[in-house]
């Protein structure tokens, strides 16, 4: 890790913090933020996200305003960003678009990975990570680049995860559901990922959640869905036992019923990092290539929580481009299981 500057920043009026990728990628900057809000408690804490992630971040009290980019075209978002009048600029997630955004924000201090070239130019206080390389959680890259504020702040402070506030009205929702079918103690099941890693088939969930009926048949199933993946979820349902289907209307609604259940299946991909930051038990389906592993995509903070299945572990010519892995045994369905059951049941 290299730093250009090493001078404290001691006390920002404003910071900007941008985290404009996917929900897990989001969910992954949470400790960093927070600990921006510890560092510097008196300082105004505006957050640059993806309209459909903004509501992962607007409850919580440490947080001070949100700006979704997809609600401006470019020359009104600098507008916007620029009332802000930042004294810090911090890209947790870099692209040309960022670059530009932090270069126009009229912030003293821009914080960022130095990888591409104009970064060197826009990142007075940048530092060299080399993400690539996966050699940790992509929350500590984060924290890393936090900590290059102010080293003495940053190590005065405890690192925590703060919870996904979801609200009242969101757990109702989930309860009302829960009774209106009688589900209780019940596993979560997330099977789509949205073509962000590799995951297993629909037919091999299916038999996932029939290989845990076989052993405990009054395990109550649901499958986690939005609007687009609700038909794969009903045919998931029609093939299996005691196992129903919840259609989230939004983030906070997935939020709200992963809380409430007893254990969470799914692959690398949002979802599943919300139950990471909830704290819950969970069983998880991640690839063997660097790049996309469990070390740097794992759930953070919930190692003791997490059981990992890498059913590409010794299967080195796996395409990468598939969506699905290939060749998925009996034996690796069976280790799911059974690692679902123990954390169910020890």
């Amino acid at each position: 890790m290299f730093s250009v500057f090493q001078r404290k920043i001691k006390t920002p009026k404003n910071i900007i913090i941008a985290r404009t990728d996917k929900i897990g990628d989001l969910v992954l900057s949470i400790p960093a933020i927070s600990m921006v809000k510890k560092m510097y408690p008196a300082s105004k804490l505006y957050v640059l996200v993806r309209r459909y992630n903004a509501e992962i971040v607007k409850g919580f009290p440490f947080i001070d305003g949100v700006i979704s980019i997809d609600d401006y075209n470019e020359e009104d978002l600098i507008v916007k960003i620029r009332q802000v009048k930042a004294d810090v600029f911090i890209a947790l997630y870099s692209n040309n678009q960022i670059l530009r955004l932090a270069l126009k924000s009229g912030a003293k201090y821009r914080i960022g990975p130095l990888s591409k070239p104009l970064s060197w130019f826009v990142y007075n206080y940048g530092i060299r990570q080399h993400r690539s390389e996966s050699i940790k959680n992509e929350a500590e890259y984060n924290l890393d680049l936090v900590k290059n504020m102010n080293k003495e702040l940053f190590e005065s402070q405890k690192i925590t995860i703060e919870p996904i506030p979801y609200g009242k009205l969101n757990h109702n929702k989930i309860v009302s559901f829960l009774d209106a079918h009688s589900i209780y103690n019940y596993v979560v099941v997330h099977p789509f990922s949205g073509g962000s890693t590799k995951n297993l088939k629909i037919d091999e969930y299916i038999k996932l959640i029939n290989k845990i009926h076989e052993k405990w048949p009054d395990k109550q199933i649901v499958i986690s869905s939005s609007e687009s993946d609700v038909k794969d979820a009903e045919y998931i349902a029609q093939h299996c036992s005691n196992t129903y289907v919840y259609t989230a209307k939004s983030i906070l609604e997935l939020a709200a019923l992963i809380d409430k259940c007893r254990l969470y299946i799914g692959a690398s991909t949002g979802p599943s990092h919300i139950a990471g930051n909830l704290g819950k038990k969970c069983v998880c389906i991640y690839p063997a290539y660097k790049f996309l592993s469990h070390t740097r995509w794992g759930l953070y903070g919930n190692d003791a929580n997490t059981t990992y299945i890498v059913p590409d572990i010794n299967k080195a010519e796996q395409d990468y481009k598939s969506k699905t892995f290939d060749n998925i045994t009996d034996d690796i369905i069976n280790e799911a299981a059974e690692k679902a059951l123990e954390k169910l049941y020890g």
